[in-house]
């Protein structure tokens, strides 16, 4: 029963955040670019979905090559990254997702044998997904464009 309600909830968040016309191609904003600072506004790991206000360091800061992290205004990891299309996300993260989303994956530092994580940016929003919803394992992680 957990699981069914656990996949339900995250399909459901991950439709309203994504259901708008456009994709990570396409949106409304006309600006697909991952370059630029962005802030946590939301993130959902088995848990409740927890809502984070404005101004809480908890920032992603990437050039055309580079990235850096930060976590309470401190930096915790930078390097390089890489996107590239990928059509798995269905079968990688166990959900209901529709197609033309979360068509990319995004690779830090080299490493292709990491844990997949695809992106989506929509409407000045980069949500990152990963892990295996039915067994508890996945996330997904919202930023906000910062001012860019």
């Amino acid at each position: 029963m957990k699981y069914i309600t656990v996949v339900i909830c995250f399909t459901a968040i991950v439709c309203f955040n994504s259901c708008k016309k456009g994709n990570a191609v396409k949106n409304t904003s006309n600006n697909t670019s991952i370059t630029g600072t962005w802030e946590l506004e939301s993130a959902y790991g088995g848990t409740p979905l927890v809502q984070y206000p404005s101004g809480n360091g908890n920032n992603y800061a990437f050039t055309d090559s580079g990235y850096k992290k930060y976590t309470k205004g401190n930096l915790v990891k930078s390097g390089y990254y890489t996107i590239v299309e990928d059509t798995s996300v269905r079968e990688e993260v166990g959900l209901l997702i529709f197609p033309g989303q979360f068509t990319n994956r995004i690779i830090f530092d080299g490493d292709a044998s990491a844990k997949k994580i695809f992106i989506e940016i929509l409407n000045d929003k980069l949500t990152f997904l990963a892990g295996f919803f039915p067994l508890d394992g996945g996330s997904s992680m919202t930023y906000k464009r910062n001012g860019n």
